[in-house]
């Protein structure tokens, strides 16, 4: 074979090795993913086998964020649009969908309106996903399946180690901000009383709380992290009682990047509700 000759075929082998790399980079599973709950699930089931594009951080509060530039060109090539029934007619959510012209582009809603934290409306969150995702990727249902199944028996294992670790909370009352409410029921506690985020809070508010409970013996008081984590500290301080900051979104801390690290996270917060 001639020089000439080996080159053509060079260059023959690297224009098929191209084509094909963007065939498959054409074909992946892209998921538009509406807060790091969601997108914490898929790529667990997934096995990182598709793209994921989360729209809310952990660290933020949906609802306070605008889509990038970014983010509507990947879901202008997205397979999947999936998010919490609160999030459809935010901005961030129904300008991109109205921008983006993307037939392909399915939008489902996870059902679960309470908190993702609790393990049993996990466990409905991830049948849901585990639904959306073999739609549009049939060819990973076996593996989508089966990653569900160990998804489940890890939530009801971290069940079982939480309750132990929260058995001497049990009937402690607490005040708490409105978005940490149902799970600091869950987790055993008495919530007397709620206030809502940082910058709807008052000073009458604060004071209509403060005498709501002046004959209770309140062990704490439980802050949301998206929410404003001081927005309960005067209520704390005026109480001379313990301050805890439980987070409602994987990824809000780096020792907190998945569903099971946030759920320990927020129970051995709480622990500190059990010091006299």
């Amino acid at each position: 074979m001639s020089a000439a000759m080996k080159k053509a075929a060079v260059f023959l082998w690297l224009v098929l090795l191209f084509c094909s790399t963007a065939s498959q980079a054409a074909d992946a599973v892209r998921v538009v993913a509406g807060t790091s709950l969601i997108s914490d699930i898929v790529a667990d089931l997934t096995q990182n086998r598709c793209e994921i594009l989360t729209l809310n951080q952990g660290s933020s509060c949906p609802g306070h964020e605008n889509a990038s530039t970014g983010d509507y060109v990947f879901a202008a090539r997205a397979n999947l649009l999936l998010i919490h029934p609160f999030q459809r007619n935010l901005q961030q959510v129904s300008a991109m969908l109205a921008a983006v012209d993307n037939p392909k582009l399915k939008v489902a809603e996870v059902s679960p309106r309470n908190s993702w934290l609790i393990p049993q409306v996990q466990k409905q969150a991830v049948n849901e996903i585990a639904a959306a995702l073999e739609v549009i990727a049939p060819e990973l249902a076996p593996a989508i399946r089966l990653r569900a199944r160990q998804r489940m028996q890890h939530i009801d294992a971290a069940e079982t180690q939480c309750r132990e670790l929260l058995a001497p909370l049990q009937g402690k009352r607490v005040i708490a901000a409105t978005m940490q409410a149902e799970f600091a029921s869950w987790a055993g506690l008495e919530v007397v009383r709620t206030f809502g985020r940082a910058e709807d809070i008052n000073a009458r508010e604060l004071a209509e709380i403060l005498n709501a409970v002046k004959n209770i013996p309140v062990a704490g008081v439980v802050d949301n992290y998206q929410s404003g984590p001081d927005a309960g500290l005067p209520l704390a301080l005026e109480l001379g009682v313990a301050h805890v900051v439980l987070s409602n979104f994987p990824g809000s801390s780096d020792d907190a990047p998945d569903y099971f690290s946030l759920l320990m996270h927020n129970v051995r917060q709480l622990q500190a509700l059990a010091k006299p």
